[in-house]
């Protein structure tokens, strides 16, 4: 954890951490209303005012379309992706190779979005992947109703999280082991 401190210490990447948790919890409340809000933000007769006015109004159903469970994986998965996406970028400027960590920290992120969702709809993107038949019955079978993709999320970027602070703790350790030539003979 001590990682962890001193690289929230710095106000850059506590910002970043904390822009990317309110995009994230921004794009999962307007995740519903994808098509409004893309018709909206690229309307020609819309002003800028009315179109400001629009997206802080839709970011009420988070309140009245969330669960409480969806509301709090919700604000946990954007937390997890906020601090990892600073984790990430600390780790990027001390190493400029990209290692199999970013692979696992979009892994965890995607598989959290999978699971947003509000009461009436169940999970948006698995629907918009599969279909909304087959994500009903699917969603039906499960006791969460969905809302473990976010579980499963959660799990992923805490992973990732412990994967990039051993990373960032130990940058350029190798684990090929060299023989001696001792143990050649």
């Amino acid at each position: 954890m001590s990682t962890l401190t001193k690289i929230m210490s710095e106000p850059r990447y506590v910002l970043l951490a904390i822009v990317i948790t309110l995009l994230a919890i921004a794009f999962a409340v307007w995740m519903p209303n994808l098509s409004l809000v893309s018709k909206a933000v690229t309307s020609p007769t819309m002003t800028f005012s009315q179109r400001a006015n629009l997206l802080t109004s839709l970011l009420g159903g988070f309140q009245t379309n969330f669960s409480a469970l969806s509301r709090i994986t919700t604000i946990m998965s954007a937390i997890l992706i906020g601090t990892q996406s600073s984790l990430l970028l600390y780790y990027l400027r001390q190493s400029t190779q990209i290692q199999k960590e970013i692979g696992v920290s979009f892994a965890g992120i995607v598989t959290s979005v999978l699971g947003v969702g509000c009461a009436t709809c169940g999970s948006v993107v698995l629907a918009s992947l599969i279909g909304l038949g087959a994500t009903s019955t699917i969603l039906g079978f499960l006791p969460f109703k969905g809302q473990e993709f976010s579980f499963i999320g959660i799990g992923i970027l805490l992973a990732a999280i412990g994967f990039t602070i051993k990373k960032i703790n130990q940058p350029f350790n190798c684990d090929i082991k060299l023989k001696s030539s001792l143990e050649a003979e």
